[in-house]
């Protein structure tokens, strides 16, 4: 009797799994997706042409997108749709939650291909207007067909004709990126053509590369720098340099270089490739002058990245490689690495119930060789890790905020005689105003236990203090104001002032403007930078010279692995 039940459950099974893929089935998905639907204030329809007009609040629609316009004509038999707008309103295409608006839509239901013509819209934080834009499905850009149906198959592409796009949203932007073409890839990437830069009515210059903004937040990090890079270091002279990518279908090769007065020139180019979503290649080679050496040397790497649902994972190899390590404030150590290979992996930020902060996690594995001082022998790195940060609410109304962040690394070597290495960095500080002064002050410890058998991996105890003043003063225009600031960074452990950092900053309603200078108190590694950072995209920090400026209220990324810091 139970083996009857079994047979007959299985059959019936077997029955539901033939009319899910039947092709009945298949067709009454397809009526679904293309079924139309029209309504309006007035509808008139022509037997002998199939055309219907629709006049007045026209709104026509299917499960891939929603058109709305004073006036549109409708051939049913091609499903060819041409939309027009008049003194009552504009044309506004929707599709993929993406809102298009213009003059005219000739567009085709069927294969989703259509021009636009003087559409503005807005991507992201971008607003993009031009004489046209042709919308396709993704894959006629990309290549890749959906492997889901709610991928491509939903999604439209642009191709924008003679646009002008800015993140900034007034009548005259304060800069803005004219080009010929202009391709938004839905959530992964918009592609400028070799644009001119403008910045109020003055063209500066035209770009000689394709500009690339990622939409995907976790490859906003690879932003490359739009404008030529300027800056002064202590070893180098003055700089002058540009960067820019070349794309293609799922990849990239970017480039960059810089020529300096004491005839020194770097430079690097990177290259990508998307395998499958979330899998990429990559290859990169740098030209990098070792200040400690005075050496300049091609340094080479490769490897894969993979990012799924936040969780990132890198498995790369390098040669020569160039590692620059703050061991205490002002004081940078430079090694050369090799990496045969490292493995990294990191998870996504968690919410911290207990404390109101959030927290992720990391590890490590690899083999590397610190050939800083010659060849050495290879050693093989295993490590865990911990990152967690959060601020506190407001105390004595908005006036202070205290913050925290903290790292902990577990390190085990495998070499002779090798110690296991604990290494804890903790911030402490507090955000504070007084009138037109805004100050922060914040006290970093670090405590180490053990040791590392390498050199450049090995890190010492540190206590420092961080002050920084700054100060907003308004211009005559009610959206611009000028920023002041100063920080210095004195060791406890030493008993001096081991760094300072000025800053004068212009800011405007789209973008800030900061002039830097690092004052190297202990060491020679002072320089001078200019950075620009479109406020809608703050974490991108496009750094036209200059290296970075470490910000305690910020967590101590440099001791994160390479592949996942906040460049």
């Amino acid at each position: 009797m139970k083996t009857h039940i079994l047979i007959l459950r299985l059959a019936l099974l077997l029955l539901l799994l033939f009319f899910a893929s039947s092709p009945r089935a298949f067709a009454a998905d397809d009526a679904e997706t293309n079924r139309v639907n029209l309504n309006a204030d007035k509808i008139s329809y022509e037997e002998a042409s199939g055309i219907a007009t629709a006049e007045g609040n026209v709104q026509i629609y299917n499960r891939d997108m929603r058109l709305f316009a004073p006036y549109l004509e409708y051939d049913g038999e091609t499903h060819q749709v041409k939309a027009l707008s008049t003194e009552e309103g504009a044309v506004t295409f929707v599709s993929g939650g993406r809102k298009l608006s213009g003059e005219r839509l000739d567009y085709n239901i069927l294969t989703r291909k259509g021009l636009l013509t003087h559409p503005n819209g807005k991507v992201d934080q971008i607003f993009i207007r031009g004489d046209a834009i042709e919308v396709m499905p993704i894959s006629e850009i990309t290549g890749r067909r959906a492997k889901k149906a709610t991928e491509d198959s939903e999604e439209v592409a642009g191709r924008w004709l003679k646009a002008t796009i800015t993140t900034c949203p007034k009548p005259a932007p304060h800069y803005r990126l004219e080009a010929r073409e202009v391709v938004v890839i839905p959530d992964r990437r918009v592609i400028v053509r070799k644009p001119r830069v403008y910045l109020g009515k003055h063209m500066l210059f035209a770009y000689p590369f394709d500009y690339v903004v990622p939409l995907n937040p976790n490859d906003r990090r690879r932003r490359g720098t739009l404008f030529p890079k300027i800056g002064y270091e202590s070893k180098k002279g003055a700089g002058l340099g540009v960067s820019g990518p070349f794309v293609w279908k799922n990849g990239s090769l970017n480039m960059e270089v810089i020529g300096w007065t004491e005839d020194i020139w770097e430079g690097s180019a990177r290259l990508e490739q998307q395998i499958q979503p979330g899998l990429t290649v990559y290859g990169d080679v740098t030209r990098e002058y070792d200040k400690d050496r005075d050496v300049t040397l091609w340094r080479p790497a490769w490897g894969l990245e993979y990012d799924w649902n936040g969780w990132m994972m890198n498995a790369g190899w390098s040669q020569r490689e160039l590692v620059t390590v703050e061991k205490t404030a002002g004081h940078d150590m430079r090694y050369v690495v090799w990496r045969q290979p490292e493995v990294s992996i990191l998870s996504p930020w968690f919410d911290d119930r207990a404390v109101g902060g959030r927290f992720r996690l990391f590890g490590s594995w690899g083999r590397y060789e610190d050939a800083s001082n010659g060849p050495a022998p290879t050693i093989e790195r295993a490590g865990l890790g911990i990152q967690t940060t959060g601020e506190f609410g407001h105390l004595a109304g908005d006036n202070f905020q205290p913050f925290y962040n903290a790292l902990y690394w577990y390190y085990t070597y495998d070499a002779p005689g090798a110690d296991d290495q604990q290494i804890l960095d903790t911030v402490a500080g507090i955000r504070w105003h007084a009138g037109v002064f805004n100050m922060e002050t914040a006290y970093l410890r670090r405590w180490t236990w053990g040791d590392s058998p390498m050199s450049w991996d090995d890190y010492d105890p540190r206590e420092e203090i961080y002050q920084s003043l700054n100060v907003k003063l308004p211009t005559r225009a009610n959206d611009e104001w000028w920023h002041l600031g100063v920080r210095g960074a004195y060791s406890l452990d030493d008993s001096e002032l081991a760094e300072m950092v000025y800053k004068v900053g212009y800011e405007q309603d789209c973008m800030l403007w900061e002039l830097m200078y690092r004052d190297d108190r202990t060491g020679d590694d002072s320089w001078i930078g200019l950075k620009l950072t479109i406020k809608a995209y703050p974490e991108s920090g496009l750094r036209l010279a200059g290296d970075d400026i470490f910000d305690p209220s910020t967590a101590p990324d440099k001791l994160i692995p390479k592949s996942f810091r906040r460049e």
